[in-house]
């Protein structure tokens, strides 16, 4: 276990950063969308947007709430736009619950017809607040080499590995074994992944950063054979056990 102190956001969580890719499909529109919100400024400086927890962001659910923080720390920076190029722009955030917050926000304030988010990284790991004081998520993600290891990736891999195997039930047993495999492997330090918000909603995302968050958390306290396998089995107790405590007729 590290006795070292996690960095964390000033809104309350661990410092975990996500980096959510648009597409953009109206350049003027999208800078339209911008300048539209109050909770977005311009930064030149850093050729960047801000996204401010301020004005039409105010209503937004972190662990610290907008009432509860200083107000000489207002207003805080709880993400940043890059523009990389006329049709690519880029979100960091520095955790997963704002990046699951930011979505659906976004969604409602600028027009599928200009943007739509189509994929998400995410560092696997924690950091020390003893670690670089200047850390942010554009320098993570900008410098070191993200994995692909999107469900869609694994899925193509399992239907090329079994597509000459004529045995229904082995074709099965042989998926299930590499499915089993696969979820044992380490994570890697930045993962990306498909986005599917517009025909699944925000569960299935939001879902999927938790499971690394927990793996996250449990190898910071020192339990490094902690896998997405045992995360997902302990989120699966914990709904289980939330329904047995609500189910109709309890005594």
């Amino acid at each position: 276990m590290s006795n070292r102190p996690i960095l964390a956001t000033i809104t309350g969580e661990y410092f975990q950063p996500v980096r959510l890719h648009y597409q953009v499909f109206d350049h003027s529109g999208l800078l339209h969308a911008l300048k539209s919100l109050r909770c977005v400024n311009h930064d030149p400086q850093r050729q960047r947007w801000v996204w401010l927890y301020d004005h039409e962001a105010r209503r937004l659910r972190f662990k610290q709430s907008y009432a509860k923080i200083s107000k000489e720390l207002r207003p805080i920076v709880i993400g940043s736009f890059f523009i990389r190029t006329k049709d690519k722009l880029l979100l960091d955030l520095r955790s997963c619950l704002r990046a699951t917050l930011a979505i659906p926000f976004f969604d409602k304030h600028i027009p599928r017809s200009v943007a739509r988010v189509t994929e998400a990284e995410v560092v696997n790991r924690l950091f020390s607040a003893d670690d670089d004081p200047q850390l942010t998520p554009d320098r993570i993600f900008d410098h070191r080499p993200d994995t692909a290891q999107s469900p869609e990736h694994m899925l193509r891999g399992l239907c090329e590995l079994t597509a000459r195997i004529h045995d229904p039930l082995a074709r099965i047993q042989i998926a299930l074994e590499q499915i089993e495999s696969s979820s044992r492997q380490p994570l890697p330090e930045i993962e990306r992944f498909n986005v599917h918000y517009y025909e699944d909603g925000i569960k299935g995302f939001a879902t999927f950063l938790a499971a690394r968050q927990i793996v996250a958390e449990q190898h910071w306290l020192g339990n490094s054979g902690y896998t997405i396998t045992d995360a997902i089995q302990s989120m699966i107790g914990i709904a289980e056990e939330e329904q047995r405590s609500y189910s109709p007729g309890r005594p």
